[in-house]
């Protein structure tokens, strides 16, 4: 069952596909910090009837660039060809998909040279092999002697090598917690016998009181008082039976979250989750902080810079 937890960095929701965590700029054989670190993955369950904390997470990385690869360096000739590292290209007609610059002019892609002018800024490019293919000065320009050649496209991910989305490059460690100690007003729970019924939290503090669902405006009895309560599991021992053994209540508590304190990040990935040791709490949140770790042979070319956008997703 999906966890009802959001990831937030302010009032601004991230993770998500129309949102997703993005990196920009890593470099192969590098680590890089998120720069928004840290993210609050919140538990924001309130209210729901039986809801349960959450501790584990899992990714989905959406899509991956690379920018400004360095194809090579113009040596003036007719009809050179380039290939980039990692094909084969994702092409959708897209034209932001594939950007091709000699210098820092940004060229334009043709289906072929026929009927382009000699001076036409113009490349030829096949997604698949990654070969991209330049004019003779009679249909399309020659790139000027001396100039880099660069590329910023999107490698297939599934050709590209299953260890982006295994986990070996997208790491994430918790380390802290938010508000501490934690109110929750009317948790909606059902008792399971007369006299006793959950938390949705544990390492629970103080018992303020159980209710009657029916009884939103706590006018009636409150159904511990004289009771007691085990703060490792958030049993609860009621001072007065309820009217049968499944009874829908509201409960007043306090609780503590517990921080995870992980010293060191792990890999998660499309295959690969991440369990805290310690739940998050409905109303509550962990800090996380996220890094890639880019192995050095992930652009052959060197020099390409690795974008990502990836999506969180919560379990329980």
């Amino acid at each position: 069952m999906d966890a009802d937890l959001k990831l937030y960095i302010g009032s601004t929701e991230y993770g998500t596909e129309v949102n997703p965590i993005v990196f920009s700029g890593a470099l192969a054989g590098s680590i890089t910090e998120h720069p928004l670190n840290p993210f609050y993955l919140w538990n924001d369950k309130s209210g729901v009837l039986d809801s349960v904390p959450a501790k584990t997470i899992e990714i989905q990385l959406l899509d991956m660039w690379i920018q400004n690869e360095l194809l090579g360096v113009s040596n003036g000739t007719a009809g050179q060809t380039f290939s980039c590292s990692v094909p084969p290209l994702v092409d959708t007609g897209d034209t932001e998909e594939i950007q091709i610059k000699v210098g820092t002019v940004d060229w334009s892609r043709v289906g072929s040279f026929t009927g382009t002018s000699p001076s036409a800024l113009v490349y030829t490019i096949n997604p698949t092999t990654g070969l991209v293919t330049f004019g003779n000065s009679v249909n399309g320009m020659i790139p000027p002697t001396g100039e880099n050649i660069t590329i910023t496209y999107m490698p297939d991910l599934p050709a590209y090598g299953n260890s982006i989305t295994d986990g070996t490059w997208f790491e994430v460690k918790s380390l802290g917690c938010t508000t501490n100690p934690v109110t929750v007003i009317d948790e909606q729970k059902t008792s399971f016998d007369t006299t006793h019924v959950y938390t949705a939290n544990i390492q629970v503090s103080s018992i303020s009181g159980v209710w009657l669902q029916s009884d939103p405006s706590h006018s009636g009895t409150n159904y511990y008082t004289s009771g007691s309560f085990v703060a490792s599991t958030g049993l609860i021992t009621l001072g007065t039976a309820l009217p049968s053994d499944t009874t829908p209540v509201l409960i007043d508590y306090i609780h503590t979250t517990i921080d995870d304190v992980e010293a060191d990040y792990t890999p998660i990935g499309d295959t690969i989750s991440h369990t805290f040791t310690n739940q998050i709490g409905k109303n509550n949140a962990k800090l996380l902080f996220f890094r890639l770790n880019v192995p050095s042979d992930a652009n052959p070319s060197g020099g390409g810079n690795l974008n990502f956008r990836i999506r969180l997703r919560y379990r329980q």
